[in-house]
């Protein structure tokens, strides 16, 4: 081997050495969530444009909100997240006041192909936690939780859209019936206009 060759290895590990020492491909990654760190960006939600829940909301939501109303539900409006027009939450407070009923409508298509997907979900909360039942026409992605995925024994989803007051119905009967055994455990917070949506917004960031 010449003069040559061996400059050509002594550059390549040169090369090999200087990659090792500063990529460091072989040390461990003792922190592989590159979001965990990150600060959490609170959310709230907001009055959605009235033009567009009008223009899009089914009609058999708008009478089942009717019919909600005349059996004691609050309705305290469409919201949705500043600047965003991909969905709004039609939302309501239970005749209990132990519930939130969320009406959610996703936006998907252009405008003059737009087709509303519409979901149920229904919380409840306690001091430190809070239960779901929701349907979702594909499964978990649609709720409104996000990142903050419910655990298992906080949730109860159906992964189907609602398309009529006859699915919801049922829906509404089996969160109270887990909000009844829930009660047994923990003391559910009274919902009112004032603290519904700061309590809704918590688990949505």
């Amino acid at each position: 081997m010449g003069l040559g060759g061996v400059v050509l290895i002594v550059l390549i590990f040169a090369i090999v050495g200087y990659i090792l020492a500063t990529e460091k491909p072989l040390q461990k990654n003792e922190n592989p969530d590159l979001f965990k760190d990150l600060p959490k960006v609170p959310l709230t939600l907001v009055k959605a444009p009235q033009d567009m829940t009008e223009r899009l909301t089914p009609k058999w939501q708008a009478d089942f909100t009717q019919k909600l109303q005349e059996q004691g539900y609050v309705l305290m409006g469409d919201y949705s997240y500043p600047s965003t027009l991909f969905f709004w939450a039609r939302t309501f407070i239970s005749p209990d006041q132990k519930s939130a009923l969320l009406l959610v409508n996703w936006v998907e298509g252009k405008e003059g192909g737009k087709v509303v997907i519409p979901n149920l979900e229904i919380y409840s909360f306690s001091g430190n936690s809070f239960i779901v039942t929701a349907c979702a026409q594909d499964g978990a992605a649609k709720l409104l939780t996000g990142a903050n995925r419910p655990r298992e024994e906080q949730i109860s989803l159906h992964l189907k859209a609602v398309y009529a007051e006859s699915a919801a119905r049922p829906v509404i009967e089996e969160h109270q019936n887990r909000l009844g055994k829930w009660e047994t455990k923990e003391k559910v917070r009274v919902l009112t206009k004032e603290n519904v949506l700061p309590s809704l917004s918590k688990i949505f960031s």
